[in-house]
Parts: C-alpha cells; sequence; structure tokens
C-alpha cells in the first residue's frame, strides 16, 4: 500500500478516477499494478506549471487546501514606465515577440522561451524534476536583446503557502540569505509536508552604477542587492500580485517623491526607485517577493535558481550541476518520447526540413501540454432564468450564484486568450494528447467526466472555478446554465480510447502490466498503460458508466426537437412512418445571428428562425454519443444496453439520411418550416462544415452513395477546398465572409482533422501513396493533408504561432493567437498520418 504521502493524493484520485480498481474485482497480483501504476501517475503529474493563465506560474495537482503557489513577473526598471511593462498573465497586449514552450512534457519539465522586445530580454525558463517528481526547481536564464540598448532585467519571483487562514499551521517564512542574493525559506503545508525553498544565483550583474556611493534611495530601495518583502495576503487574492506589486511600488515612488522634493534622482537610480521595499512595516507573513534586478548591458547576461525540496526526501536537488544535469535529462527524455510516437521522413523535404518541421511540431504538442492547468473553485450558476425559445433574443443570465468548490484538470484552447476549460474543445485536444500519453488523456478525461451533475447529468460547457480564471473570462460569458449544451467531443474522445481496448476485447482479464513498466522514470515507462491493459480501462468504464448514463439522457432530453410541427408535411412525402420520432435534435439557446451552443457560433441557419428548426450538427453529436455507449455497454458486456445503443445509433443514421439530406442539393442540412408556406419543409442548406460532420463523425454507412457526393463537395475548389485547408463554408454561399466572419469562411483544425481521420476510415487506401487507383479521394486526402500542414508550418514559421483559425483568402493566422488548444492535431496530421 502506499506509504503516508500519498495518502491524500491517492484519495484525490480515487474520488476523481478509478476507485473502483481497488477492489476484490482484480487479483492481488493486478491490484498491487495498479497500485505501481496510481502511484507513478500521482508522483509524476504532482508538480507543474498548472496555472495556464500566467506566462509561468506553479501549483501542485490535488492539492486543494494548501497548495504552495508561485508565479514569476519582469519588467524592465530602467524605463520610468516600466511599470506598465511587468509580464505576469499571457496576453497579446503584451506583443511579445515569442513566448511559449519548446520542450515540454508535465511529467518530466521542459523549456520555455520569451522573446520581449520592448524589455529588451531574452528569457528561458527551464522546469525539472526529481526523478520520483518529488522535488523540482526553477531555472531562469536571461540575455540582452540589444546590450547596447540601456536596460535592465527586473525579475519578481512571489509565492504564497496556502491554507494558513484555514488550519493556522501551513506557512512559509525566510530562515536564511547568504549573502545579499541567495535567499532559504521553511514551508510547511498540511497536504504536502515540510519542505525547503532557495533561490540561488548561478552569475549575472545586478544593476548598480560604481559612482555613487550606494544605490539605496530609502530604506530597502536597493536594486544592486536581492529585495525581499514577506507580507500577508488573502489565498484567494494571491493571483493579484501583479496589481499588489504594481500598487506597493507606486506608494513608495510617492513617498520617495515626497520626502526628497528638492533632490533630483538620477536616471540610473530609477531601478531602485521601482524596487519593492517594505514601506508599511508589514508583519511577515506567507506572501513573499523576491526582487533581482540585472544589468543587461553585458552580453552572458543572468542566471538563477529556485528550489523546492521536501525535508524527507530520497531525491533532494541540492547543486547547480544537478539541476544542469536534469534538464539536459528532461529535454532528451522529451525528444526520445517524441521520436517514438511521432515520425518525420524526408519524403520531397531536405533533411533540414523535415527537422525545422519536427521541431515545429514538437513545440506546438509542448505548448498544448503546456497549457494542461489544474482549477479549484467555485463557478457562476443560473438555475432560474427561464428559457423562452421562441423569441430567439439573446438570453440574459442574471440569477448566477456560486456553486461549489470544483477542481478540474485540463488542457486549455490558449493560455493567452482562454485560460480555462472548454467542454467542446476538450475532446479535440484529448485525441492529440492520447497519441503521445494516453494515460494523461485519461486522467484528464476522468476530471472533466468527474464535473458531471450526479443528479441531472448536466455539465457546463465553460468551466470557470475561481476568482483567478474567472478574471479572465469576459462577464457575458462567466455564467453557465444547465439549458445550454456543446458539441459532447469528450464521448467522442473515449469512444476512441475504446475502440483501442476492444480491438483487445476477446483477451480480457489476461493482460497484465510487464514489470519493466514502473522501473522508475525513465524511457522504459510507458504511459500508455490503460491502452495496454483493458482491464484498468474497463473498470473504469464499469465505474463512469451510470455518470455517462445521465450525461447521454440530459443531452438528448435537453436538446430534444419538435418532430410533430412535420407531421403533415413528412405525411405528404410518404416518409412520416419512417421516421424515428425520439431521435431529433436541435440547439437550445440559439439567437438569429448566433449558435453558440453548437461551438459554430456565427454559421448560418434558417432565417428567420423558427422553434421547429432541427439541426444536422445536434443530431450527428447524439450519433457519436450513442456510439460511445454501446463501446461502454460491449466493455461491459451489457448485451442488452449495447443492443439498445445500436437500435439507437441506427435510427439516428437513418434520420440523418430521410430528414436532413438534401437530393437537390447534394449534402445534408439543417430543416425548417418553409416560412411562406408552412405545408413545406425547408432544406437550410450551407454548405461547409455542417454539411460534413455525418461524414467527419463516421455516421454515412460504408457503402452509401453519399460519400462520393461528400468527397466531391470537399474537393471542390469553388466552394470549400483550398490550398490552405477546407473552408468552414462554401465560397459561393451567400454569408461566405459576412459579419463577424468566425464559422463563415475561416479554416478551422478541428473539423479539418476529423474529415481526414474519416477519409481514413472510410478509404483505407488513400494513406499508401503507391496503393490503388489514383481517385478522388486519394488525391482529396493527399492535398488536403500537404495544403494543412504547410500552411499551419508556414503560418508558424512567419508569424510566430499557432493560431485558432486560418484565413480562406491567403491562409494567414486570424482569431486568437498562441492557439495550440485543437490546432494541435497539426502534430498528428505531421507525424502520424
Amino acid at each position: 500500500m502506499f506509504n503516508a504521502k500519498y495518502k491524500l493524493l491517492k484519495a484525490f484520485w480515487i474520488l476523481a478516477n478509478i476507485v473502483i480498481l481497488a477492489s476484490a474485482t482484480l487479483s492481488n497480483g493486478k491490484l498491487g499494478e495498479f497500485e505501481e501504476y496510481q502511484k507513478f501517475t500521482n508522483e509524476s503529474l504532482l508538480w507543474a506549471p498548472y496555472r495556464s493563465n500566467c506566462y509561468f506560474g506553479m501549483r501542485p495537482r490535488y492539492v486543494r487546501d494548501s497548495p504552495l503557489v508561485l508565479g514569476i513577473m519582469w519588467f524592465n526598471s530602467l524605463s520610468q514606465d516600466g511599470l506598465h511593462s511587468l509580464r505576469h498573465f499571457a496576453t497579446p497586449q503584451d506583443k511579445l515577440q515569442k513566448y511559449g514552450w519548446e520542450v515540454y512534457d508535465p511529467r518530466i519539465g521542459g523549456k520555455e522561451v520569451f522573446i520581449d522586445e520592448k524589455n529588451n530580454l531574452n528569457l528561458t525558463i527551464y522546469f525539472v524534476k526529481s526523478k520520483n517528481g518529488e522535488n523540482w526547481s526553477v531555472r531562469v536564464q536571461g540575455q540582452p536583446l540589444d546590450p547596447k540598448k540601456p536596460s535592465t532585467a527586473s525579475v519578481v519571483l512571489y509565492f504564497n503557502q496556502n491554507g494558513g487562514e484555514i488550519d493556522g499551521k501551513s506557512s512559509v517564512a525566510m530562515i536564511d540569505r547568504e549573502g545579499p542574493n541567495d535567499l532559504r525559506f521553511l514551508g510547511y503545508s498540511e497536504e504536502l509536508g515540510e519542505y525547503h525553498l532557495t533561490v540561488k544565483d548561478n552569475y549575472g550583474h545586478y544593476f548598480n552604477n560604481p559612482a555613487y556611493e550606494t544605490m539605496e534611495v530609502a530604506p530597502g530601495s536597493d536594486c544592486s542587492k536581492t529585495s525581499h518583502l514577506s507580507l500577508q495576503i488573502p489565498d484567494n487574492e494571491v493571483w493579484k500580485a501583479r496589481d499588489v506589486f504594481q500598487s506597493l511600488v507606486s506608494d513608495s515612488i510617492r513617498d520617495i517623491l515626497e520626502k526628497e522634493k528638492t533632490k533630483q534622482r538620477p536616471a540610473d537610480l530609477i531601478p531602485s526607485v521601482l524596487t519593492i521595499r517594505n514601506l508599511y512595516n508589514f508583519n511577515p507573513g506567507n506572501f513573499h517577493y523576491v526582487q533581482k534586478t540585472f544589468d543587461l548591458s553585458r552580453k552572458e547576461g543572468f542566471e538563477f535558481d529556485i528550489t523546492y525540496n521536501k525535508l524527507e526526501t530520497t531525491q533532494s536537488i541540492s547543486t547547480k550541476e544537478q539541476i544542469t544535469e536534469l534538464i539536459t535529462w528532461s529535454l532528451n527524455e522529451i525528444n526520445a518520447r517524441f521520436d517514438k510516437h511521432f515520425s518525420f521522413t524526408k519524403g520531397p523535404d531536405s533533411i533540414e526540413n523535415v527537422e525545422i518541421k519536427r521541431r515545429f511540431a514538437l513545440e506546438a504538442l509542448s505548448n498544448l501540454l503546456g497549457g494542461i492547468g489544474y482549477f479549484h473553485g467555485k463557478q457562476l450558476v443560473d438555475r432560474e432564468t427561464e428559457f423562452d425559445e421562441s423569441q430567439f433574443t439573446e438570453i440574459k443570465l442574471l440569477n448566477a450564484k456560486e456553486e461549489g468548490p470544483f477542481e478540474l484538470f485540463t488542457s486549455v484552447p490558449s493560455r493567452g486568450f482562454f485560460p480555462r476549460g472548454f467542454y467542446w474543445d476538450e475532446g479535440f485536444h484529448l485525441l492529440q494528447i492520447m497519441e503521445y500519453d494516453f494515460d494523461l488523456a485519461f486522467e484528464i478525461l476522468a476530471s472533466w467526466f468527474e464535473m458531471i451533475e450526479d443528479d441531472s447529468g448536466w455539465i457546463a460547457r465553460e468551466i470557470i472555478l475561481g476568482d483567478e480564471a474567472r478574471s479572465k473570462v469576459p462577464q457575458e460569458f462567466q455564467v453557465q446554465n444547465p439549458n445550454i449544451a456543446n458539441p459532447p467531443t469528450l464521448l467522442l474522445a473515449f469512444s476512441e480510447m475504446l475502440s483501442r481496448a476492444i480491438e483487445q476485447i476477446d483477451d480480457f482479464g489476461s493482460g497484465s502490466y510487464k514489470q519493466e513498466m514502473f522501473n522508475g522514470r525513465t524511457s522504459k515507462f510507458m504511459t500508455n498503460n490503460l491502452e495496454e491493459n483493458s482491464d484498468l480501462l474497463a473498470e473504469y468504464a464499469k465505474k463512469i458508466y451510470p455518470k455517462l448514463l445521465k450525461h447521454y439522457s440530459w443531452f438528448k432530453e435537453s436538446q430534444a426537437g419538435l418532430i410533430d410541427e412535420y407531421a403533415e408535411i413528412l405525411e405528404d412525402e410518404g416518409i412520416w412512418d419512417k421516421i424515428h420520432k425520439n431521435e431529433v435534435y436541435k440547439w437550445v439557446g440559439r439567437t438569429f445571428t448566433h449558435c453558440l451552443p453548437s461551438g459554430m457560433d456565427d454559421y448560418p441557419r434558417a432565417q428567420p428562425p423558427d422553434i421547429a428548426e432541427l439541426n444536422v450538427d445536434a443530431l450527428a453529436w447524439v450519433g457519436v454519443m450513442t456510439r460511445s455507449m454501446k463501446q461502454i455497454a460491449h466493455v461491459l458486456k451489457l448485451t442488452e444496453d449495447e443492443e439498445r445503443y445500436a437500435q439507437i445509433e441506427q435510427n439516428v443514421i437513418e434520420n440523418l439520411d430521410r430528414l436532413h439530406w438534401s437530393e437537390k442539393d447534394n449534402c445534408y442540412c439543417d430543416i425548417s418550416i418553409d416560412p411562406e408556406d408552412d405545408d413545406v419543409r425547408e432544406f437550410v442548406c450551407h454548405e461547409g462544415y455542417i454539411s460534413l460532420l455525418p461524414f467527419a463523425l463516421k455516421l454515412i454507412p460504408k457503402d452509401s452513395p453519399k460519400l462520393e457526393k461528400v468527397v466531391a463537395l470537399m474537393s471542390d475548389p469553388r466552394k470549400i477546398f483550398s490550398e490552405y485547408g477546407l473552408l468552414s463554408l462554401s465560397r459561393q454561399d451567400e454569408y461566405f465572409g459576412k459579419d463577424e466572419n468566425y464559422w463563415r469562411g475561416p479554416i478551422w483544425m478541428n473539423i479539418n482533422y476529423l474529415c481526414l481521420d474519416a477519409m481514413r476510415y472510410y478509404y483505407p487506401d488513400v494513406i499508401l501513396e503507391m496503393a490503388g487507383d489514383d481517385g478522388t479521394a486519394k488525391k482529396l486526402y493527399q492535398s488536403l493533408k500537404t495544403n494543412l500542414s504547410n500552411n499551419v508550418y508556414r503560418v508558424w514559421k512567419e508569424q510566430g504561432y499557432c493560431y485558432e483559425n486560418y484565413s480562406p483568402v491567403d491562409g494567414h493566422g486570424t482569431g486568437a493567437e498562441h492557439f495550440t488548444g485543437w490546432t494541435a492535431l497539426i502534430v498528428n496530421i505531421l507525424g502520424r498520418y
């Protein structure tokens, strides 16, 4: 069994994941193997930069009450307005030339780079852990972009030991100062135990002018040495560290100016004026600022280490040489793991181009993984506002109440724009993550499934937990409502996981771990244990099945459409008796111009809208959910349930063809009642992503003649095919490029990826360049794969980032920058397809 230091983490895991595995259903051997797996998971994923919204922000996973929270900020203190350029939260307004992870794995560590021209700084942050994941170190390394430009790098470290307000014991205090610049702290967390935190310089010159007898402009304001301030800040206010710092330094500046009105300060002393000090004689508390101001006139720059060691540990990190060795090992290990899962061959490219594309892919994946965060807190929910579906006006959610606290372990679409959990996005993130680390993808999926309400089955489309996460969200999107759904992509991801397990279904119960899986954090350790050991995944499926059944029922009931409105019309068409009346759906909460629940916000829908509208994509997503439930029932040998889901899936497929296929337009369409003749079913056809979803989600029978027509639509350069990827809306559509133009033409990776994946399913030979005839499907697959890869790569080289979407005109990046959410699926396309 676990020793004492893992008991609490085990409890959190059990709550969030697969408690049933510790039951008598597993033999003693398998129980021991599971404990080893669980121990590795808890250790290797305990510490990481899990504050996704920060340029660099640390906190431990599943430590709710007394986490150690840490962040790093920086600015040029030689500039009088330097405080306005203080970097903290990742934001496009800072206009950094680059920021993000070049190499990263949350189990191991990585390297993050910032190019900040305004602050004349090239900053690199390395994060590494001891081999058992218990201890960690952060190396901060900086060089001037232009040594001739007068500037400083004033780096501000802050950290807080949360929990003292609750337990009266958790705390952190400075206990030693080795010279003016090296500091040592002793901390205690009720959940983590005792630890040391050290801050030590390796090299660098603090800003100083030898012409002055001292750089101190007021007691404690001296930029020529490390400044430290300890005070008490409420745990729920720690995320405001930037605001507090700016406020304290601004107060200090006013105090200095008021006391020395007649004295003119030389520019060389501005960095001291912008150094934090204890102006108000605060008593020491659990919150600490450590400020180091380095002279950037020297090319070699500076370097210092922040190291965390538990007092009772077998793998302490004690020296800078150890940190250097860990950095080297970590970067090599991540590269080796990446190459194990993704392959980059020369093909038509030179070896140099292949290596650059590999580096791009590694960076894209690293930034997806670098966006993984742990969130804990309350969310805002409005359960009172009633929806009037006949009005189609924007519904104001004005009756919000806090609920929780909850916790979520998730990746995010974009650290700068969307640092929170998105239900619609997360399934696509998992499709990428599972190719690199299947078990990590499962950890995230299980955390999301824990958010499903036990009674209703609802899960919020955006999960925004706590004040820090909420501070990055526009007010109109902060409140969630149980009537509003989102495409259930988590079931899409789980379906993919189960598909892999089903391949081994005949061997259930016979698979077991190999002992070498647990020989420590080496390249031999497998991160696809759940994929390779179907017993474990099956036991999880058994545990989560009741929740997923609730979620499935909630989605179907909350988004159910009105088929009776079509009774006479379909009777006249002669198909009323062939329609499956319980399998018709619409998105609840759509307005005249937007259908936010669908995920494709401004994609054209029926105009004017009608309560009888039925949405083809809502029906298709029910098909995906049903397929996943069928697979779970198969794994669990629930024969009757499996047969029931199989019938529902077939009903969905038949309704897609009978209700939503337009023979006139040769595509799938929404339907509504004709506004000019209520005896006519109107096909609302806007060729684009909505038309492709039944194909993309593999809901068209393999022998259907409609496949050729969908492929023809995707291949048509007059409509949605382009040299940059498939357009979200046909060029020939009247709404193409109009108004907000979010899903009205721009190219999105998630749907393009699903279409590529579906082509591999329907036309297996498309992946073999020399096999079979050179037909339309193969040409489309190869062209689409090449066009997507080349464009996203080109934009990364030219603009420095992956983007939310891409222009249908010239392919340039549009929408949110640094969008390595589902755009990171390009890694699968480059390295696996």
